[in-house]
């Protein structure tokens, strides 16, 4: 069965300067039969045409695999890529923001040195007035056990004093009631007795 190339075209679905292309690739445009203007192809010519349309559509499906391919593989460098960066930018920012929290912490550490260095000044005047309240403690203790044994040694002295005067005025009653005594015997039976 013969066909024109632009029956041949049209069967196959591409242009008529496709299958012309092909056949100068094939190197047969010399051996297509002309009948009138028309070129009229062989079967063996239309078949040879389509395996060579069929290996440039398949060798074209094959390059825009290869380019979809490539493609993504651009588009995944790409994309890793800007992870990379993403990871870069995040790590920097990391970065800066223990550089701020390290200069904050700096700043605490160092305003918290200068309390510190208050409350030890404060801890040393405690001590000192501490030393000073104890002496002070001490001095009185000495002098309140110096005065409770000087007023114990008073006391036993009194205490002595007023027994000696006890004991003395008591001697002195006592011979004078026993003097008293008699006369008041006698003056009671005396009485009695009328003497």
């Amino acid at each position: 069965m013969q066909m024109t190339i632009r029956q041949l075209a049209n069967e196959l679905g591409v242009s008529k300067t496709t299958i012309n292309k092909i056949i100068s690739g094939l190197g047969m445009q010399h051996t297509i039969r002309k009948v009138g203007n028309k070129y009229l192809l062989s079967e063996t010519q239309i078949l040879q045409i389509k395996m060579q349309l069929a290996q440039s559509e398949k060798s074209k499906t094959e390059n825009l695999k290869s380019q979809t391919d490539n493609q993504k593989s651009k588009t995944q460098n790409l994309k890793s890529q800007t992870n990379d960066q993403k990871s870069k930018t995040e790590n920097l920012k990391s970065q800066i923001d223990n550089q701020n929290l390290i200069l904050i912490l700096e700043k605490q550490l160092s305003l918290l040195n200068e309390q510190l260095a208050i409350k030890d000044g404060q801890i040393m005047d405690y001590r000192e007035q501490i030393k000073f309240y104890q002496e002070q403690i001490f001095m009185l203790t000495q002098s309140l056990h110096d005065a409770t044994t000087a007023l114990t040694a008073a006391q036993a002295l009194h205490a002595g004093t007023i027994q000696k005067q006890l004991t003395e005025y008591s001697v002195k009653d006592q011979s004078s009631d026993e003097q008293e005594q008699p006369k008041q015997k006698q003056g009671f039976f005396s009485k009695l007795f009328h003497k």
